[in-house]
């Protein structure tokens, strides 16, 4: 029985190297996959934005407002 306690004490130092290889496992995956997800919002906020430019870009065609106030800035009458 002493033995296997000797035994089961020189195989500790693997053990606690494959214990931190798994644990740096789990960290790599968790990151990679948080980073998946903020590529996915932020595709997703894109998407969205360009969809409201295009709607607002239909109404003013649709509605004759064609944005004659094209006056570069976008600023209007302020001469300042």
């Amino acid at each position: 029985m002493i033995m296997e306690v000797l035994a089961a004490l020189r195989a500790l130092p693997e053990i606690a190297a494959a214990l931190k290889e798994l644990g740096t496992g789990i960290k790599e995956a968790n990151a990679a996959r948080r980073k998946e997800e903020k590529q996915t919002l932020v595709d997703d906020l894109i998407a969205s934005a360009r969809e409201r430019r295009l709607r607002k870009q239909e109404v003013k065609r649709v509605s004759g407002d064609s944005g004659e106030e094209s006056g570069g800035d976008g600023g209007g009458d302020s001469n300042a």
